[in-house]
Formats: C-alpha cells, sequence, structure tokens
C-alpha cells in the first residue's frame, strides 16, 4: 500500500505542475491579448505624459523666476503656447496650403520629367522597375491611410483630447499621482522607487526637449538650404523635415524624397547636394545638438532603438513608432537601476529628481 501511495506521488506532483504551467500559459496569452486592445490607450497616456512633463518643467521654472504661485504659472505657460501656436498657424497656414497643393502637382510633374533620364542607365531601369513599384506601393498606403484618417476624424479629435487632458490635468497637480503610485509599492521600497520615477522623469524632459530643439534646427536649416538652391516649396519642405524628424531613423529618409524629386526637375547635380544637406544636418544634429541637449538621456543603442521602432510600428502603426525611442529610453533606465544597480550591484551614476519634491516622510510611510 505504501509502496503504492509512492508510485503515485511522483505522478500527483506532475500533474500539478502541468496544471500550474498550463493556468500560466492561459493567463499569459489572455494578458497579451488584453494588452493589444489596450495598446492604443497606453500610447495615447504616453503621448499625454510627455505633455505633462512639458508643462510641469516649463511652469516650474517659471514660478521659480516669477514668484507666481504654480497653478498661475501653469496658466501663464498654458496661453503663451495657444497663443503661440495659433499665431504661427494663421501666420503661415495659407501659403503652407498653397505650397502643398503646389507640392502634390509639381511631384508627379518631377517623376515624369525624370523618367527618361533614370531609362538611360540600367540602374536607373531596375529603379523603375522594382524599386518604383515598392515607392508606388508604399505611397499607395500611405494614401489609404491618410483617407482612413480622415474618414476617422471624430476618433482622432476624440484621442487628441484624451491627449491634452492627460496632459493638462497631469501637469496641474503631479504629486496626487505620484503619492497615489508610491501607496501601491511596500514601505520598504518606497524611497528607491521614488528614485526611478525622478530618473524617468528626467530622462523624459530631455528626451522631449531635444526632440523639439532638433525638430527646429532641422526644419529652419533645411528650409534655408533648399531655398538658397533655388528649389521651390522651401516652406513646406522645411515644415516636413521638421515634423518627421519626431520619428528617428525613418524620418529624415521620408523628409528627403519629395526635395529630391523637386530637385531632380532642375537637374540630377542638385539631387547630390540635396542628399548633401540632408546629411549634414542629420550629423549636426545626432553629434552636436541632440548630445547638448539630451545630455541626461539614457544613450540607446542603434540596433536597440531600430527593432523597438520596427516592432512598434507592426504592432501599433505610426504613433507607436514615434513613441518608441522615449518608451524603450524608460526600460532601458529602469533596468539600469533596478537590476543592473540594485540586483547585481553594479554602481550605476543616476540622474537628479524630477517630480515635485514632496515630503519624503509623506511618500515613505504612506502619509
Amino acid at each position: 500500500m505504501a509502496a503504492s501511495n509512492a508510485s503515485q506521488s511522483p505522478m500527483v506532483g506532475l500533474g500539478r505542475r502541468a496544471l500550474l504551467v498550463s493556468i500560466v500559459a492561459v493567463l499569459t496569452i489572455a494578458a497579451c491579448v488584453l494588452f493589444g486592445w489596450a495598446i492604443r490607450g497606453f500610447l495615447l497616456g504616453t503621448a499625454g505624459l510627455l505633455i505633462a512633463v512639458f508643462l510641469y518643467r516649463i511652469s516650474s521654472a517659471v514660478s521659480r523666476r516669477t514668484r507666481l504661485a504654480y497653478w498661475a504659472s501653469l496658466s501663464l505657460v498654458g496661453v503663451a503656447l495657444l497663443a503661440g501656436i495659433s499665431a504661427t498657424a494663421w501666420l503661415v497656414q495659407d501659403r503652407v496650403a498653397v505650397q502643398a497643393g503646389e507640392l502634390k502637382q509639381d511631384l508627379p510633374r518631377a517623376w515624369a520629367q525624370t523618367k527618361p533620364w533614370l531609362q538611360q542607365s540600367q540602374a536607373g531601369r531596375w529603379f523603375i522597375d522594382d524599386a518604383g513599384a515598392a515607392l508606388q506601393a508604399m505611397a499607395n498606403y500611405f494614401l489609404q491611410s491618410w483617407m482612413s484618417l480622415a474618414s476617422s476624424l471624430g476618433t482622432l479629435l476624440g484621442e487628441i483630447f484624451v491627449v491634452v487632458f492627460i496632459g493638462i490635468f497631469g501637469a496641474a497637480n503631479p504629486q496626487i499621482y505620484v503619492r497615489g503610485l508610491m501607496r501601491l509599492v511596500p514601505m520598504a521600497h518606497r524611497r528607491r522607487a521614488r528614485e526611478v520615477l525622478q530618473a524617468t522623469g528626467e530622462l523624459l524632459w530631455w528626451w522631449l526637449l531635444g526632440q523639439l530643439v532638433a525638430m527646429a534646427f532641422l526644419g529652419i536649416l533645411t528650409g534655408l538650404g533648399v531655398w538658397l538652391m533655388g528649389i521651390p516649396l522651401a516652406l513646406t519642405l522645411g515644415l516636413l523635415a521638421a515634423v518627421l524628424n519626431f520619428i528617428p531613423n525613418f524620418g529624415p529618409i521620408l523628409a528627403v524624397i519629395p526635395a529630391m524629386l523637386l530637385a531632380l526637375v532642375q537637374g540630377p547635380m542638385l539631387v547630390v547636394w540635396v542628399i548633401v544637406l540632408y546629411a549634414g544636418l542629420q550629423l549636426l544634429q545626432n553629434h552636436l545638438v541632440t548630445p547638448l541637449v539630451q545630455r541626461r538621456m539614457v544613450q540607446l543603442p542603434p540596433v536597440i532603438l531600430m527593432l523597438a521602432q520596427v516592432f512598434m510600428y507592426y504592432w501599433c502603426g505610426l504613433l507607436g513608432m514615434a513613441l518608441a525611442p522615449p518608451i524603450a529610453a524608460v526600460l532601458l533606465r529602469m533596468v539600469q537601476m533596478l537590476y543592473v544597480s540594485d540586483r547585481l550591484g553594479d554602481p550605476l551614476k543616476e540622474e537628479r529628481g524630477f517630480w515635485p519634491a514632496g515630503s519624503e516622510s509623506q511618500i515613505e510611510t504612506g502619509g
């Protein structure tokens, strides 16, 4: 009898382990499905968090320099940003609309004039037959995406409202969210959790500031450069370069294509100068502008950044590709602090705080 029970005991233990593995697998799959459904909301929340970080940092600086209350500084910053955006849109909307219409007409004409020149060489014929078809398919894909976006304008406006709402109210009283998040952490780990939260906030600020400075840098110099070359639609090309630069790696490639096609109308040599201009500005941005501004940001290895963008694009579309860098940077910083530094004992120089400096005793004791 005892021998029979002993022989059944391993089988019972194996059955329990198999049941546990099955439950874990089912729960993991369910979590992945639910996260796939909620990924759009997560990305909108990330975009809103970036706005909150920007508003909080600017408003805090204004409050310190003017000695105004924080809420008054936030209101002043919000009004100034709204007035600046409205004034800029009012000043350039007519010209950009006209140039965008011209760009829509000039690009097919430029391609029609360029095609005979390309057919003179074997490489040009290959480009027309193979690469040209790929570019046409890509153009059709983006056109369908824009048409789909226009047909769901209500959804787009609703998502913009959600992002702005999160940004404004997240910056209005960040202490509530910081304290609430800290209450979810065990008492013994609250000080470290707050340090991680401060470091990630600092990282997001410097990443966002670096992106805005780089966008302005590329937009102004690109527009000025193509204008000096005599290429039409300089304002539109400059704005396009600035906006697309928000997406590292892929954005600059997409921005140079219209300029190359417009330059081809005036001669192939001008295309070379356009490539030199865009490549030179990218080198200046990557090795001078970005390191100066994003000096506090974790440095993402190029392979990790590229993989993160490709993964997020196929999973979440263009919004995922645009927000992949800050998400990957935050995850890498948390791995450095919580695993490399705390678990492995490898010392890591960490950034100073970012979020509101509330009472440490309240945070650590739950007060």
